[in-house]
């Protein structure tokens, strides 16, 4: 099977500048940066990095932009992107030196998702996966066409 189109995006980003952003914001930062039902399915600490990544996925923060375009889902990603984010993820470890052990699948929504689907022509979702250590913050996401989902909502 050849794997289809994907958006790739990568976040790197100095682990104490977010823990001085959380404490400043608070829970007003959480509910701004997460879902209600994510909050613990997602990265905890690393949300702002993997929505990151995600938003360097779609091209950027279209108009209508928001944080919870992107939401953590219970279920896993398809295996072929389980596959190629292993792939990523050992290319990222291989330079960082950190290894990209926490993983999630992500519904895309609003502007974010039809940024995507521009570029993909299709319903899609998302995954990720993430990591940090030596102060550092990594996160990597892959937006695909989700092809179990033809309704295109």
């Amino acid at each position: 099977m050849t794997t289809p189109a994907v958006l790739i995006g990568v976040d790197i980003v100095a682990a104490d500048r977010l823990a001085r952003a959380a404490a400043r914001g608070g829970a007003t930062f959480t509910r701004h940066l997460t879902t209600v039902a994510e909050r613990d399915l997602g990265p905890g600490t690393a949300t702002f990095s993997v929505k990151e990544s995600f938003i360097k996925a779609v091209g950027g923060r279209p108009p209508g932009f928001t944080w919870h375009d992107f939401e953590a889902t219970p279920e896993p990603p398809p295996a072929w992107t389980g596959e190629l984010l292993d792939e990523a993820a050992a290319e990222l470890t291989a330079a960082t030196g950190l290894a990209l052990t926490g993983g999630a699948a992500y519904t895309l929504r609003g502007a974010c998702r039809d940024a995507a689907r521009l570029r993909l022509a299709g319903p899609v979702a998302g995954a990720a996966r993430w990591g940090s250590g030596d102060g550092l913050l990594v996160s990597l996401a892959v937006v695909y066409v989700d092809r179990k989902d033809a309704r295109c909502p």
